[in-house]
């Protein structure tokens, strides 16, 4: 993963274990979770002024995008 995308270890940790709460969920597409998962935070990223709850919606567009394939 990309440090630059994170302010500290924490954050890099959050990102982290909800791609692995990802994969685990859909075990089969682990690699496109992860690279999914980089590009839509990339793309929150941009705009966003609190990062606390960024997990979270980028999880739930990886979601979306993996249910959407189905």
């Amino acid at each position: 993963m990309e440090l630059s995308l994170y302010q500290d270890d924490m954050e890099q940790s959050q990102h982290e274990d909800a791609i692995n709460r990802l994969c685990e969920l859909y075990p089969e597409q682990c690699e496109q979770i992860e690279q999914s998962y980089l590009e839509n935070l990339k793309d929150l990223l941009s705009g966003a002024t609190i990062r606390t709850y960024l997990p979270i919606f980028v999880s739930r567009k990886v979601k979306e995008t993996l249910t959407s394939e189905v």
